[in-house]
């Protein structure tokens, strides 16, 4: 009996972390922190005899956290390598947290997750109407101000990852009807964030749901695959509602794209747009790591890129301090080759396990992360480094689990 008040507690701790996220980094510490206070707790009073359950595949994000570490003995700015590494401790914190007897993670996650992310969409579209109906100012609707605070490719991140669990996880008890409700806003949300990446890679995703749902229905066994009738019409009108919320709203930010091809094809193209910007700089960080087999340290990443920026008087990037808006470049400048193979490997063994386990929550679910990680540093603050190790420890299976 004791050992439920503790649980219970825990649980709401967890359920608090993703409100605490879409609120900000300080805000997410403070709920971990209390997170880890309880669950130790837990753990000292009532499961000290129990094995702890380590995550397969977790020990690669352990080696790429001590890679930041090491990156610190040829860094000249210690002051930010000292803040990487606390924006950066989820990648061994929780790991070592959710290995530890306790209280599940999982389907907090998910309602922790799926509720506070319809209620955040919820509430910026409703503001965003105001704005526009009493306050006859319609800018809100548009990209990082429809987001608010949170950065629109993030928040198409935690959007999509919503929408997998949607209807299997956080939200199976809820009426039909609310269940393409709450559809329909995360895919009006998704369209009017203007996210590009984000849009894209919602699409893509959903896109291989739908064919992972088709194999489920021609006799093939993937765990967790809803066959009901419902299910595959709903995701193809998320589709559909994303796309075309997408194009009312920020047809001009994918018109922009083609600014990314003169880019590469003009040398005098001027950079005006982030599409040309990301490859500005993701041109910079290949010549770093060509140059800098082992990195350039992990707090000299951003002054190392700058001074490119200056050089080639590329004054988009350079006002806006980009860093390499790629995580296996954001790997590559700090730590050279070593960095890009262990973040490969991370992701490779959470698709391993997935393939092996015919896991579909967990194969989306990292298909998601690595499309994200392609045109953002996705472990770079902390609604993204927390929001991922959180994922992956929620659904990744215990090591032996379920073996003979």
């Amino acid at each position: 009996m004791k050992g439920r008040y503790t649980d219970t507690f825990e649980s709401w701790a967890w359920r608090m972390l993703m409100p605490a996220l879409l609120v900000g980094g300080n805000a997410a510490g403070i709920t971990l922190f209390c997170i880890a206070v309880l669950r130790l707790w837990s753990w000292r009073r009532h499961h000290a005899a129990m094995h702890w359950g380590w995550r397969e595949g977790s020990q690669w994000w352990v080696v790429y956290f001590m890679l930041q570490v090491l990156g610190g003995l040829w860094s000249d700015d210690l002051a930010s390598w000292a803040l990487s590494l606390e924006v950066k401790s989820a990648l061994w914190f929780l790991p070592v947290l959710v290995a530890m007897p306790g209280q599940r993670v999982a389907r907090d996650f998910w309602w922790s997750v799926g509720w506070s992310v319809t209620v955040y969409v919820l509430w910026r579209i409703m503001r965003a109407g105001w704005h526009e109906l009493v306050l006859d100012n319609p800018r809100e609707w548009r990209y990082a101000r429809f987001t608010g605070d949170v950065h629109p490719t993030y928040l198409g991140l935690h959007a999509t990852v919503a929408l997998l669990g949607l209807g299997r996880t956080w939200a199976m008890n809820v009426h039909k009807v609310l269940l393409w409700l709450m559809t329909a806003v995360i895919g009006i949300a998704l369209g009017l964030s203007g996210s590009k990446a984000g849009i894209l890679a919602a699409v893509a995703v959903v896109v291989l749901q739908l064919v992972l749902l088709a194999r489920a229905r021609r006799g093939a066994s993937i765990a967790g695959v809803s066959t009901g009738r419902s299910h595959g019409p709903r995701l193809l009108v998320f589709v559909l509602v994303v796309l075309a919320s997408g194009w009312w709203m920020s047809s001009a930010r994918f018109a922009e794209m083609g600014s990314a091809a003169q880019v590469m094809t003009q040398e005098d193209a001027p950079v005006q747009s982030s599409s040309a910007g990301r490859i500005i700089v993701w041109q910079s960080s290949l010549e770093i790591i060509r140059d800098h087999p082992f990195g350039v340290g992990t707090g000299d990443v951003v002054p190392e890129l700058m001074q490119l920026y200056a050089r080639d008087g590329v004054d988009y990037a350079l006002e806006r301090r980009l860093n390499p808006h790629n995580q296996w470049l954001q790997a590559g400048v700090a730590f050279g080759w070593p960095g890009m193979v262990v973040f490969t490997l991370a992701l490779l063994s959470c698709i391993r396990t997935a393939w092996r386990n015919q896991d579909e929550l967990l194969l989306l679910g990292v298909v998601l992360v690595a499309l994200h990680a392609s045109v953002e540093s996705v472990l770079e603050v902390q609604r993204g480094v927390v929001f991922i190790l959180w994922m992956l420890m929620a659904v990744l299976p215990v090591v032996n689990e379920g073996r003979a």
